[in-house]
């Protein structure tokens, strides 16, 4: 018999259940148009139910007309960007995740205090995009060939991590750090992953070598979705990413007695529950 096992946190995380909650309020409000500079989260079903009620998601601010209401994403936006709409009377409303907005302040106050800055993420991601432009000069390592011998000598630095970072990785990576820098002047570690994220690690780990399938749900865009997809293939190699209920296929759960289940923090709990209806009604189809 075709059992499911879910993980006991599920849907948004409360950064982007929150974000949520103010672009809906801020819809529901207006009579003008909302725009959104880019996704505010990295799910696309998200984000098209947000258009559905009218947000309409540009990718410049020149494309805005002035004196428009623009909500900021929750990853974060680069100083740059804002800077250069002064002159267009935009009213910015900023639904940045609490933890990200955190991890600025921590860069910044490294940063004002002249350490050099290494930061432990995705060079590509607007998070760290936004944490570089804070401190001039900051390291980003994404993996371990990017940690060079004696780059840090006699240097004061500060490491923090991408709010969505696999927590193994920072700490593989930190220890790299460190011993490929043995006369590093002086070190401050921060671990800056959200706890959500590190609550859903420690949770794809236990359930992954419990089950026959691990399934992930959220989107290929989603950093965070990626890492629990990654760390569930290291527990079980019949892991998979699903973005939505129709990629529940047969070939997927072909042979398996025990399905566990995972969502991302920006995936909605209705698709998880769509997703484990699709389950039971293949339990009775077998």
């Amino acid at each position: 018999m075709l059992s499911v096992k879910l993980s006991k946190t599920i849907g948004f995380c409360s950064g982007v259940k929150r974000a949520i909650g103010i672009i809906e309020d801020t819809l529901s409000k207006s009579k003008n148009k909302i725009y959104s500079l880019g996704a505010v989260i990295h799910n696309p079903l998200v984000i098209k139910h947000l258009k559905e009620k009218g947000l309409v998601v540009v990718e410049s601010l020149t494309d805005i007309p002035s004196g428009s209401t623009v909500i900021l994403p929750s990853h974060g936006t680069p100083r740059c960007i804002l800077n250069s709409s002064k002159k267009r009377r935009l009213n910015f409303i900023d639904v940045i995740c609490p933890y990200v907005s955190k991890l600025q302040i921590t860069c910044q106050n490294l940063y004002s205090q002249g350490y050099t800055i290494v930061i432990i993420g995705d060079k590509r991601h607007p998070e760290v995009m936004a944490l570089k432009e804070i401190a001039s000069g900051a390291y980003v390592i994404e993996k371990a060939s990017d940690v060079s011998k004696n780059v840090f000598s006699h240097k004061k630095i500060g490491i923090i991590a991408q709010t969505t970072q696999s927590r193994d990785t920072f700490f593989k990576l930190i220890s790299l750090i460190l011993d490929k820098n043995p006369l590093v002047k002086e070190v401050h570690i921060f671990n800056t992953i959200c706890r959500d994220t590190s609550n859903r690690q420690e949770e794809v780990k236990r359930i992954a070598g419990r089950v026959d399938v691990m399934l992930v749900v959220g989107s290929r865009i989603s950093a965070n979705t990626k890492r629990l997809l990654s760390i569930g293939l290291r527990g079980n190699k019949n892991t998979y990413l699903i973005e939505s209920e129709d990629q529940v296929s047969n070939n997927i759960l072909k042979g398996a007695k025990k399905v566990g289940l995972i969502s991302g923090a920006s995936a909605p709990e209705w698709l998880v529950r769509k997703i484990v209806k699709k389950i039971k009604n293949h339990k009775k189809e077998r």
